[in-house]
């Protein structure tokens, strides 16, 4: 039974290593990515400019869980 115990433990630590983002700073105007195993979380602020060349920003708040949060993403 301590085994069974020590397994169960070991596990859970796991899981819980597994939801605990790394924080990535893109250089393109302040996006930040929060991304961990199960879970991708972008805040976007992305710096463009426009058809009359003005400066603009793409912003919003972008949320993928496993399996789909894997890969790059892009604005929509």
């Amino acid at each position: 039974m301590k085994k069974v115990g020590i397994i169960i433990l070991v596990i859970v630590f796991l899981l819980i290593l597994c939801l605990i983002p790394f924080r990535t700073v893109q250089k393109d105007g302040g996006t930040v990515v929060y991304s961990a195993f199960f879970y991708k979380v972008i805040v976007w602020h992305r710096g463009y400019t426009n058809e009359q060349n003005e400066p603009d920003f793409i912003t919003g708040t972008d949320v993928y869980i496993f399996p789909f949060n894997f890969g790059e993403k892009q604005p929509e």
